[in-house]
């Protein structure tokens, strides 16, 4: 069994057994990612020179490409032949075979599944996102094809874990929702729609600061990358947030208000002489009233003692 790992740093496993980086460097290892990448996909022996060699390569590049095949082969436990896991086909190569293992593939295989109830496929992606250790192909930050791979899959990944992370929403796992969303903008910092379901998910489970604090670490974003203000639907999303948040501000102030007029009711009763009002909006008058009048008695009292 062969696992071949792309999602992040490089890794190949024979039979559970991780093989040291010095077995597969350089251009060796870079053979194996094109064809990790494509799997299941002969690529021709021309497009993998063009790669590996920056699109210059030496007039003897079929020889040594030959050459790179077949160590890998013997790396892997691998023997030749269009039977191979690592066959010869069509002019090139293909990595293939029920002994070979991607986890790009697995990715797909589970981003991508059947049909299936909301709480299943939100579980399915997290499982997906698992695979991710890093940036596809990070052995790899500069080669052109690489980033090609790389630009492509973020955009997959970004329009994977959006939706999941609204379905995750909807559902009210807000956690899930809040994991997916922030995997989708780390990809894709100016997808909207992702930041959009991670200020939902912070704004349902109850952490409106938080919610706020997105909106305006987006703001900021596409004011000083591209000189934009969010979307209106954005914008009505944050007016939201802050109307609950005034909201519940007044429901506030209102029950401390009750509390200190029955605190005022309860004082004016105990004291003798004074009518207290039935209606609370008479409370102040009356109060005040007694004031004035304890008032204008208090030098009498001051004189008698």
């Amino acid at each position: 069994m062969i696992y071949v790992k792309v999602l992040g740093p490089t890794v190949v496993e024979v039979d559970g057994a991780r093989l040291p980086e010095a077995a597969l460097g350089g251009r060796l290892r870079q053979v194996l990612e094109i064809l990790a990448v494509n799997a299941g996909q002969p690529v021709p022996k021309e497009v993998l020179a063009d790669h590996i060699w920056d699109g210059t390569p030496p007039p003897t590049y079929l020889g040594t490409l030959e050459s790179y095949v077949c160590v890998l082969r013997k790396r892997l436990g691998l023997a030749g032949g269009r039977r191979s896991s690592l066959a010869t086909r069509d002019r090139g190569y293909v990595l293939d075979g029920p002994d070979v293992h991607v986890d790009l593939e697995d990715f797909r295989a589970l981003a991508h599944g059947g049909p299936q109830r909301p709480e299943d496929r939100v579980q399915r992606v997290l499982k997906a996102l698992r695979l991710v250790r890093g940036p596809l192909l990070a052995q790899e930050p500069y080669a052109g094809w690489a980033a090609q791979a790389r630009e492509a899959f973020d955009q997959e990944l970004t329009e994977t874990l959006s939706p999941a992370a609204g379905l995750a929403n909807e559902i009210g796992d807000y956690d899930a929702a809040k994991l997916l969303a922030r995997g989708a903008v780390e990809r894709h910092p100016y997808c909207e729609a992702a930041w959009q379901e991670l200020i939902r998910a912070h704004w349902r489970s109850g952490d409106r600061g938080e919610a706020l604090g997105a909106y305006a670490a987006l703001r900021h974003l596409l004011l000083e990358e591209l000189g934009e203000q969010p979307s209106i639907s954005t914008q009505e999303l944050y007016l939201s947030v802050l109307r609950e948040q005034d909201s519940g501000r007044h429901s506030s102030q209102r029950q401390e208000l009750g509390l200190l007029l029955r605190l005022l009711r309860q004082a004016l009763e105990g004291v003798p002489g004074v009518a207290v009002p039935s209606h609370d909006a008479a409370l102040s008058t009356a109060a005040i009233g007694f004031l004035e009048h304890a008032g204008r008695e208090e030098p009498i009292l001051a004189g008698l003692a």
